[in-house]
């Protein structure tokens, strides 16, 4: 019974403030509950029960909003019902999409005749509804539903709280979904660095010792890890196989795809077969492990120094550039195919003599590839005539210098494929 000194307007004053009161505490209880935690899926939780208690809901849902190209509608669904676990009631697609539209919140308690549910497919037990959207920004990003109040339809009052329930938890939503991707994007870093240091240690230490003969190699991918390589393999006392390979791509996958060319081919060599069966295990295994638009180009090479005598086997790659006295280079083309292009290949050998003073250059095309800010690429005239004009120089300073005049020649201009070089000279 409301006292005579206080008139009906100031009970709907106190009443006001009561309500205020209690959507103050509601609010600040939310805030205190998801204010510790950056976990998306028990901050979720956490506004769903609030929610569900601040409007007397039999049922509230919060759905995020995919907001990468090709995920699903819905990435998230959480769902509060009294003490049950399993949701009842679902969003259709229909709702999502008038959301998209309107972004503003919508309240029917007769969702069988009223605009727009009455055109939905929606549970037949669903008696009311109220939905709010999630926005960022006039981006949407999420839906926070409220079904069957209890005791009675949704009002006013219900709508001004869950919206502001909704904006609050928005915000929230947002700067958690934003420490997961950072999370996440530490933890790519940590594992490209991972790989970065697996793929070096992979690549041969330091510049081989092979009686005679002064060799050394340089991988210099683009990005962190690459699809190139090089190896100096030990075959016996005399005889030392050296390979130089490409794998199609960029990156982590092509820096993947390349320790396994390479693990096979090192256990193809270890079995001292000819150079062409080599490559022909190799293509073999490539082609029915990995997707069709995989592939590699490869130089696989035996130098014997008894005979001072390279047999090789080139599978689609670069040909290697053999300079011999003041004759022009020879280009070492024999082999065939790319690997992992066909299941069976024949592929071919052949034997390139080596002189004393002879050179022998294999490299990737991101030497000859790499282009100027006019987009001219180095070529492979230019390398010929670097070659030329440093070819007396130990094989490391050669590697050193065609290097340098490729990075010179890039500027600025960041390196769109991985460069990497070998050399190998008989010595006078």
């Amino acid at each position: 019974m409301v006292p005579e000194h206080i008139t009906a307007a100031d009970d709907s004053e106190i009443q006001k403030l009561r309500r205020a009161v209690e959507e103050l505490s509601v609010l600040n209880d939310l805030a205190r509950a998801i204010g510790t935690s950056y976990e998306p899926d028990q901050i979720i939780r956490i506004i769903a029960e609030r929610a569900a208690r601040a409007v007397q809901a039999e049922e509230v849902s919060v759905y995020l909003i995919a907001r990468e190209v090709g995920a699903s509608a819905e990435t998230v669904i959480r769902v509060i019902r009294g003490d049950e676990q399993t949701p009842r009631y679902h969003l259709k697609q229909d709702l999502e999409g008038w959301m998209h539209h309107h972004k503003r919140p919508l309240l029917c308690n007769d969702p069988r005749t009223d605009e727009p549910l009455a055109k939905m497919d929606l549970d037949d037990s669903i008696e009311s509804l109220l939905c709010v959207p999630l926005l960022i920004r006039a981006e949407l990003t999420g839906l926070l539903l409220a079904f069957n109040k209890r005791g009675g339809g949704f009002g006013a009052e219900d709508q001004r709280l869950l919206t502001i329930i909704g904006a609050q938890s928005a915000q929230v939503l947002e700067t958690a979904r934003l420490v997961e991707e950072e999370k996440a994007a530490v933890a790519i870093r940590e594992e490209i660095k991972l790989a970065e240091r697996i793929q070096l240690e992979l690549l041969p230490q330091g510049p081989p010792t092979i009686a005679g003969y002064d060799a050394a190699g340089v991988s210099i991918p683009a990005q962190k890890v690459g699809g190139d390589y090089f190896d100096f393999i030990e075959l016996d006392e005399f005889r030392f196989g050296i390979c130089l390979g490409d794998v199609s791509g960029k990156g982590l996958p092509a820096s993947l795809l390349m320790a396994n060319l390479q693990a096979t081919l090192r256990g193809q060599a270890l079995q001292d077969g000819p150079c062409r069966d080599c490559l022909a295990w190799c293509n073999r295994l490539l082609f029915r492990s990995t997707a069709p638009e995989k592939f590699a180009t490869l130089f696989y090479s035996v130098l014997d120094t008894r005979l001072n005598a390279m047999t090789y086997c080139n599978a689609g790659h670069e040909q290697p550039l053999h300079f011999c006295g003041d004759e022009p280079p020879a280009r070492l083309g024999t082999g065939g195919l790319m690997v992992g292009v066909l299941d069976d290949f024949a592929y071919q050998d052949d034997v390139c003599l080596l002189a004393p003073g002879d050179l022998v250059v294999i490299y990737s095309d991101g030497v000859t590839d790499m282009v100027d800010a006019a987009e001219q690429p180095f070529g492979e005239d230019r390398l010929i005539e670097l070659i030329t004009a440093h070819r007396e120089l130990p094989a490391a300073a050669l590697i050193a210098a065609i290097v340098a005049a490729v990075q010179d020649h890039a500027g600025d201009v960041p390196p769109l494929d991985d460069v990497t070089l070998v050399a190998i000279r008989r010595l006078p």
